[in-house]
C-alpha cells in the first residue's frame, strides 16, 4: 500500500511540474506571441547571416520569406537560416516549421566584376561579384591555402549576372595564375580576363602569359607580366612611392618635381643615383608622370629597359585615359609604351538621389539634366575639338550612361546660338555632337546605343539677345529614349 502511494505521489507531482511549465511555455507563446518572437528571431538571424536583402514575415509558424535574391544558392542558405532560427523547429517546440519562399530575382550585374589582388607581403584581397555562396567559399579557400601565414581579406558579394558557365573555372585559372606572380591583380570582367603584375622569373612571365592568352571562348585573356623595374612611381596609400635607380642627380630631381607638382599628398623618394644613363627615356617620364600622378587612382607606372620599356598598369578615369594615351603618341621614344588599365567611374554628387530603376526612362533623363545643368563640355574656338577642360564633365557622362538601364538609346544633341549663318551652325552642332559621341564609345559605351543631332540654333532654352543667354544656348544635351524595333 505504501508503495501504491509513494508511486501516486511520484504522478502527481511530475503532473504538477509539468503543469507549471506550460503554464510559463504558454505565457510567452500564445499565438500572438509566438508569431513576433519567431518573425524577430527569424529575421535578426537574417541580418546576422549577411541575407540583407532578406525578410521574413509569420503567419503562425510558417515562415513567408520575401526580397530579391542575388542567386539560387542564396535562397536556399537563407530559408536554412529561418527553419533554425528559434531552435530545432516543429509545433511542439515552438520553432518555425515551414518557409515559403516568395523570393524574386535581383537584377543581374552589368559589368560583372571580379577582381583578386596579392600584395607585396603575400596577402591576399578577394573582391567583386560572385554567383554563388559556394563560389565565394571555394575561392576564399583556394586564397587562403595559397597564402599561408598572409592575410586573406574577403570583400566579395553574391549578384547575378555571371556571364558564362564557366565563370567559376576561370576565376580558379586567375587566382592560381596572380598565387605564382610576387604581386600582381587579376580581373574577371564578364568575359574578359586581365592578368597583370611582377614576376622576377622570366620562365614563369612566359608560361602565364601563354595560359592566359589562350583561354578558352567566350573568354579571352589580356595578360602583362614584367620582370623587376629599373623604376617605378606607385601609388600607396595616400602616398606616391619614387623608387629604383636613376643615372644623375638632375634626373632624379626633375622626377621629384614633376612628381610634388602633380601629386597633391604626400611624395616619397627612393630612388637611388646608380646604373648606367638611358638616353631619351625621361621623355615619357615627363609626359607620363603628370597624368600618372595626378590621375590615376592605383597603380605602376615602371621603366624596365629590355622588356616591357614604359609601361602604366592601375585604373583611371576615361578621361585621364585618353589624354595619357593621346600625349604618349607624341613621344618619340626608342622604348616601347605599354598603357595597361581600367577605367573607372567618377562619384557623381548631382545623381546620388535618384532611383534607376524605378522608371528607367525618367531617372536616366533626369542624371543627364542634372549633370548638365552645371556642367559644360566645351570646344575649341569655331571647331568641333573638345577641349581637356571638359574632361570631367565627360568622365560624369559616362558615370550616367552606365547607370543608365542597356535598353535605352541617348541622344547627343548639339546645339548653338543664332549668330552667324544658320546652315553652319547647323554643321558645326552635330560635329559637336559627334565628338562626344565618338568620345563615349572609345570610352567603352555601345555604338548602338548612341546618336547625333544637330540641332544648331533651333532649340535655344534662353532669350539670344544677351550674351549670358547666347553662352546657354551652346551647349551639348542628352535625351534618353527606349529602344524602337
Amino acid at each position: 500500500m505504501r508503495l501504491l502511494d509513494y508511486l501516486i505521489g511520484c504522478v502527481a507531482l511530475i503532473g504538477l511540474i509539468f503543469t507549471g511549465w506550460w503554464a510559463v511555455y504558454q505565457s510567452g507563446n500564445t499565438p500572438v506571441n509566438l508569431e513576433a518572437r519567431l518573425e524577430a528571431n527569424a529575421n535578426a538571424a537574417l541580418a546576422e547571416a549577411g541575407f540583407d536583402w532578406a525578410k521574413v514575415e509569420m503567419n503562425g509558424q510558417r515562415a513567408r520569406l520575401t526580397g530579391k535574391a542575388p542567386s539560387v544558392d542564396a535562397v536556399r542558405a537563407a530559408a536554412e537560416t529561418v527553419i533554425t532560427s528559434s531552435g530545432s523547429g516543429g509545433v511542439i517546440m515552438g520553432g518555425v516549421t515551414l518557409v515559403e519562399s516568395e523570393v524574386g530575382a535581383a537584377a543581374a550585374v552589368s559589368p560583372y566584376v571580379w577582381r583578386a589582388i596579392k600584395t607585396d607581403s603575400g596577402a591576399f584581397i578577394l573582391m567583386g561579384h560572385v554567383p554563388s555562396r559556394s563560389v565565394r567559399s571555394d575561392l576564399l579557400a583556394m586564397a587562403e591555402a595559397r597564402a599561408g601565414e598572409a592575410e586573406v581579406d574577403d570583400r566579395m558579394v553574391v549578384a547575378n549576372g555571371a556571364p558564362a558557365a564557366n565563370w567559376q573555372g576561370m576565376a580558379k585559372l586567375a587566382l592560381e595564375s596572380l598565387s605564382e606572380l610576387n604581386s600582381g591583380e587579376a580581373r574577371l570582367q564578364d568575359t574578359r580576363l586581365r592578368l597583370r603584375g611582377v614576376s622576377m622569373d622570366s620562365a614563369i612571365r612566359a608560361r602565364l602569359s601563354a595560359d592566359v592568352s589562350n583561354v578558352t571562348a567566350p573568354f579571352r585573356g589580356e595578360p602583362f607580366l614584367r620582370g623587376p623595374a629599373l623604376w617605378s612611381a606607385t601609388h600607396g596609400e595616400g602616398e606616391l612611392i619614387l623608387s629604383g635607380s636613376v643615372a644623375s642627380e638632375a634626373e632624379r630631381d626633375e622626377i621629384l618635381s614633376i612628381a610634388r607638382q602633380y601629386y597633391a599628398q604626400t611624395v616619397r623618394d627612393e630612388m637611388q643615383v646608380a646604373g648606367e644613363a638611358h638616353p631619351r627615356w625621361l621623355d615619357g617620364v615627363r609626359v607620363g608622370l603628370p597624368h600618372f600622378a595626378g590621375g590615376f587612382q592605383t597603380g605602376v607606372m615602371a621603366f624596365e629597359p629590355e622588356e616591357t620599356g614604359l609601361s602604366f598598369e592601375g585604373e583611371a578615369t576615361g578621361s585621364t585615359l585618353a589624354y595619357l594615351q593621346q600625349d604618349l603618341a607624341t613621344v618619340d621614344s626608342p622604348y616601347p609604351v605599354t598603357v595597361f588599365t581600367d577605367t573607372v567611374q567618377v562619384a557623381v554628387e548631382e545623381i546620388r538621389e535618384i532611383d534607376f530603376e524605378a522608371d528607367p526612362v525618367a531617372a536616366c533623363q533626369a542624371a543627364f539634366d542634372s549633370v548638365m545643368e552645371t556642367n559644360k563640355v566645351y570646344f575649341e574656338t569655331g571647331a568641333a575639338s573638345i577641349t581637356r577642360e571638359s574632361g570631367n564633365t565627360l568622365d560624369k557622362v559616362m558615370a550616367v550612361s552606365g547607370r543608365c538601364a542597356p535598353d535605352l538609346v541617348i541622344e547627343v544633341g548639339g546645339h548653338t546660338d543664332s549668330t552667324g549663318d544658320r546652315q553652319a551652325n547647323l554643321m558645326l552642332s552635330e560635329a559637336r555632337a559627334q565628338a562626344v559621341r565618338d568620345y563615349m564609345v572609345s570610352a567603352g559605351f555601345s555604338p548602338s546605343r548612341v546618336a547625333v543631332i544637330g540641332y544648331g540654333p533651333d532649340a535655344p532654352v534662353r532669350d539670344n539677345d544677351t550674351e549670358e543667354g547666347r553662352a546657354k544656348n551652346r551647349r551639348i544635351g542628352f535625351k534618353v529614349q527606349e529602344r524602337s524595333e
